[in-house]
């Protein structure tokens, strides 16, 4: 439609859609057709409208544009009393002659040219209707003057307009609240009462504009606390039900159902349900095996995780099998193998997806790593394949295999080191081996420590006290470093290689190394003796020890090592430092005592005789003197 073709007098009301689109700014986002809308209120007039936005051309194409989209509708044909009323005064307020009040009941409708005049005078100050003499509603056509003459209803005293029949109060006497006092005449009702009177008849008839149904509105916010309520009520009862939930009577079937399923027996301290991280069923202190025997596994806490879709169907599913605080060794792991190959017999209705670890303890003989995680891998027929465990920072990883022939074992490390406060730090390690009951065969070892590489083959027996037996090679060892680490501080230095063959038994694994015995050779090079300074001996000449301080620095240094519990000797050194030549032996006690003795010679004398050099004192402060 043209919007110069639109009535001004027109009336338009939201519709329900209209309604909803106020409360949601997305859907009318034009800023002056919601503007519009928002204006639009079921009783002004579209000049009304025209009139509050300062805009009659936008104004009409804002509101075509909201009638096509649903947003507002016209009012019916039959207007309300209130929109009869007021049409006749905008009328007059465009410049038309104005017309007598629609609640008058006297005249015609057409207002004469006098009526203008009529109005402008000081006493004159308002026009008084007069209601129809049915009820409810006010006449909405003039009655003819042949039906009923003005003045038979008209007050003597009050003026009436020449030609419209209307009547006129003076201006005091129309603002006065009481009756007016006149000898014994009735009191004439004032304005407002009339008009009180009035509308207490046309108000019964009146219905209300209704603007559709009642909608409840709810916004995304709402609909989101509503259901986290929902949700943590929810919840609140789940916690309350598996809280007061009577699970002690039932452990008798969940440890005959445990012996069935693992085919060992099965205790059960404590059952509970657990909402957190998952739902899941909580056993405590769980018991697999015969304790008397010694090869019962033990686990501090066992969570089973159901995929809560199968609980009602004819095969229950597991996620996940969670084992906390369990201690491992190599016949646990055995034992463990044989659990899950008759589980994977017994429980045909169920299945597991994946066994996972925390807190584990995994040893051979008392000796192991502690606070291990991971899980243990199965196959598609749920048999045990491997169990795979790190430390909590990922500096060790261990797999274990069960085989034909025992355990497989595989364990590597990087920057780990045996515990915090160990001296002893390995850049990496590798260790591969096997384990047939009580004894670990190591058959490759590769470890990075002090700059250097250590390889060899090892051997651990644990059915009886620890004992252990090998051979190493190692090379570029950094010698101050290992000093340091030995605790014997910084006074050798140089790169160490060679090969030593060992053996070591002990009441316990701690003092161990403490009990080894070993043969081999080794070869340093570019390195220097400190505290030891042969050629500073033998210019003194001097008979009486003493300590000299210094050091002794040499291209190379080699010999033969022996290790025992009580001694480290080093017999047939050859040490070769420039013009200097020396050969001899040395012995350092576990006290870190020197005894030894190294015969010098100096190629660049005439005089190649050998120099005896005897040393004595302790390791941190030799002492020199010449024999």
């Amino acid at each position: 439609m043209d919007p110069e073709l639109i009535d001004p007098e027109l009336i338009y009301a939201k519709t329900a859609s209209g309604e909803e689109a106020m409360l949601q700014r997305t859907r009318v986002v034009q800023r002056n057709v919601r503007m519009v809308l928002i204006l639009v209120d079921g009783n002004a007039t579209v000049a009304e409208l025209c009139n509050k936005t300062g805009n009659a051309q936008l104004t009409e194409h804002a509101l075509l544009e909201l009638e096509d989209d649903g947003f507002i509708e016209r009012r019916a044909d039959e207007d309300s009393v209130w929109i009869r009323g007021r049409k006749p005064g905008q009328k007059a307020k465009g410049g038309s002659a104005q017309p007598v009040s629609e609640f008058s009941v006297f005249g015609d409708r057409q207002t004469p040219e006098s009526g203008a005049s009529s109005l402008s005078g000081e006493d004159v100050t308002r026009i008084i209707p007069f209601p129809e003499g049915r009820t409810g509603r006010p006449s909405t056509e003039p009655l003819s003057s042949s039906s009923m003459p003005p003045s038979a209803l008209t007050p003597p005293h009050y003026p009436v307009g020449p030609q419209s029949g209307t009547v006129f109060l003076p201006k005091a006497e129309a603002m006065s609240e009481g009756p007016a006092a006149a000898g014994g005449t009735p009191p004439v009702p004032s304005l407002r009462g009339r008009l009180r009177d009035w509308l207490s008849e046309v108000g019964s008839d009146l219905k209300p504009i209704r603007r559709g149904q009642v909608r409840l509105h709810l916004t995304w916010p709402v609909v989101m606390v509503l259901g986290v309520l929902s949700l943590s009520a929810l919840l609140a009862l789940l916690v309350l039900i598996a809280w007061v939930f009577p699970y002690g009577r039932y452990l008798p079937e969940v440890e005959a159902a445990l012996a069935r399923s693992t085919g060992q027996s099965a205790r059960v301290d404590q059952m509970h349900v657990t909402l957190y991280p998952m739902p899941g069923l909580l056993l405590t202190d769980v018991r697999l095996g015969d304790q008397g025997k010694g090869d019962a596994v033990r686990i501090a806490e066992l969570r089973l995780q159901p995929v809560l879709g199968t609980l009602l169907s004819s095969k229950v599913l597991f996620r996940e099998m969670a084992l906390s605080g369990i201690s491992l060794s190599a016949k646990d792991v055995d034992s463990l193998a044989r659990i899950f190959e008759s589980a994977a017999r017994q429980l045909a209705d169920a299945g597991l997806q994946r066994v996972a670890i925390a807190q584990a303890n995994v040893t051979f003989a008392g000796l192991g790593f502690d606070d291990l995680s991971g899980e243990f891998e199965l196959s598609a027929d749920g048999l045990l394949q491997a169990v795979s465990l790190h430390s909590p920072d990922r500096s060790l990883q261990l797999d274990a295999r069960p085989t034909a022939n025992g355990l497989a074992v595989s364990v590597d490390g990087l920057g780990w080191r045996p515990s915090p406060r160990s001296r002893y730090r390995f850049d990496s390690f590798s260790l591969k081996g096997t384990i047939d009951g009580s004894v670990l065969v190591i058959d490759s070892m590769d470890m990075r420590v002090f700059d250097g590489r250590v390889s060899g083959a090892l051997i651990l027996r644990g059915d009886g006290p620890p004992a252990m037996a090998g051979e190493i090679t190692f090379e570029r060892i950094n010698s101050k470093r290992f000093s340091e680490a030995l605790g014997i501080g910084e006074q050798f230095e140089g790169d160490a290689a060679g090969k030593l063959k060992f053996s070591a038994m002990s009441p316990k694994w701690s003092t161990v190394f403490s009990a080894v015995h070993a043969d081999g050779e080794f070869t340093m090079s570019r390195g220097s003796l400190g505290g030891i300074d042969l050629p500073e001996a033998v210019r003194r000449a001097s008979a009486t020890p003493a300590t000299l301080g210094g050091a002794t620095r040499f291209e190379q240094l080699s010999g033969a090592i022996r290790l025992t519990p009580d001694s480290y000797r080093f017999s047939r050194l050859v040490l070769h430092a420039g013009t200097m030549q020396s050969t001899g032996q040395l012995e350092v006690s576990r006290d870190l005592q020197l005894r030894g003795r190294m015969d010098i010679q100096m190629r660049a004398r005439t005089d190649q005789s050998a120099t005896p050099v005897s040393i004595s004192g302790s390791l941190k402060t030799p002492q020199l003197q010449i024999r």
